[in-house]
């Protein structure tokens, strides 16, 4: 029964085309919330470009810890009528609240830049946790008035909305490889190696070469050449395809920045930095080495 589980939620999700009649025009409205330079350094933020992998996964220990802990407490709570172990429960449930809506944000940064059965997935999956916290809003309103019953009737829902949800972000990570890094396994040469003659390479031009197999960018800009994967690690669209600005490289899928000198993200929503490599111009040939990743 478990090995079917995978399959029959892409059939009923990630197949589905007709949900994208949906997807797509939320994703378009969510898109909007992140345009212009504001809106790049919010989106930033909230993918986890400065904590170098993406936030929602660790924001979302949160409320599915504390959903967990309350749930548990609530109905001890309830069985034993215990005030101390009931107030516990109310701090706990509205802890995972707030957290809900941290993780509810940098959801919504990392489902702008979705596609095809992962943006299907993906809808489902935060339509339920808006389900979710719409669930637990209810029985926070309900603790408050006293109503205790009706209260963790309401986050029994919440809770099983929120791990349905939670399930299905796992199947968008470790089945379909939504954010997963694309150069996870992916490394270059430890030694110098000859990969393109210095003369084919002008000034601001965009090289693919590869080394046994590994696809490697190589550009030149102001005389000096870079060489970072070619693999962009978000989406794993190639960055030859993508175009310089001053010296980095923006991938032309989703528009992640990647500084050619290092390899690290500039702009998100990629957070997993590029491979790179030292390079030197030796006997007519550009030779590079991949640095330690």
């Amino acid at each position: 029964m478990a090995a079917t589980v995978p399959v029959e939620i892409d059939e009923l999700l990630g197949q589905s085309r007709w949900i994208d009649r949906l997807a797509v025009p939320v994703q378009q409205i969510v898109r909007r919330l992140f345009a212009g330079p504001t809106g790049l350094k919010a989106r930033n933020i909230l993918n986890g470009v400065w904590l170098g992998h993406p936030l929602h996964a660790a924001l979302t220990d949160l409320p599915v810890g504390a959903y967990t802990t309350g749930i548990l407490l609530d109905y001890l709570g309830l069985l034993s009528a215990d005030r101390h172990l009931q107030h516990t429960a109310d701090l706990v449930t509205g802890a995972g609240w707030l957290g809900a809506l941290a993780a509810a944000a940098a959801g919504l940064a990392d489902y702008s830049v979705l596609e095809d059965e992962q943006r299907r997935v993906g809808l489902t999956h935060g339509a339920l946790n808006v389900l979710g916290v719409l669930a637990y809003t209810g029985s926070m309103r309900e603790r408050l008035a006293g109503r205790r019953a009706a209260a963790v009737a309401l986050a029994t829902v919440g809770y099983a909305l929120v791990f349905t949800a939670a399930d299905l972000g796992g199947h968008l990570v470790y089945h379909l490889g939504t954010l997963v890094n694309r150069q996870a396994w992916n490394r270059g040469p430890a030694e110098f190696t000859p990969v393109l003659p210095a003369a084919a390479l002008g000034e601001g031009e965009l090289r693919s070469v590869e080394i046994g197999g590994f696809p490697v960018l190589l550009t030149r800009v102001s005389g000096r050449v870079y060489a970072l994967g070619n693999t962009c690690t978000h989406w794993g669209c190639r960055l030859d395809q993508g175009h310089l600005e001053g010296a980095s490289i923006i991938c032309h899928c989703h528009g992640s920045q990647f500084d050619l000198r290092t390899g690290a993200v500039i702009n998100g929503p990629a957070t997993a930095p590029e491979v790179s490599f030292d390079v030197r111009e030796r006997d007519g040939h550009i030779e590079v080495r991949a640095r330690p990743y």
